[in-house]
């Protein structure tokens, strides 16, 4: 019997953004060689939490969002390898501000 190769653990590289007008969210993660029924996504109002696995790796990490989202519309698609999570903000941007560069 062939003993299968040891996975190593990562933490997923991650990249976030709002759109224009500061009403939704997307992540982006990237799961090289991750097919779809081996991602794992817990979406929460503040955080979300991933894991998955491909044959050589995996990928676990926990992340805080930068306001309150609704994670029931939440959509995911996974496209080769890299996941991108789209979610509306629930009252958008209302509280930011921005902050000029000396």
């Amino acid at each position: 019997m062939k003993n299968p190769m040891p996975r190593i653990i990562k933490t997923p590289i991650i990249a976030m953004y709002h759109d224009d007008k500061h009403e939704s969210l997307t992540v982006e993660v990237e799961l090289p060689d991750v097919m779809d029924e081996h991602i794992t996504l817990i979406m929460h109002e503040n955080s979300f939490y991933i894991k998955a696995f491909s044959e050589t790796a995996e990928y676990m990490g926990s992340y805080f969002l930068d306001g309150p989202v609704d994670p029931e519309k939440a959509v995911a698609v996974n496209n080769n390898g890299m996941l991108t999570i789209k979610v509306p903000y629930k009252e958008g941007f209302a509280c930011a501000r921005f902050v000029p560069i000396d």
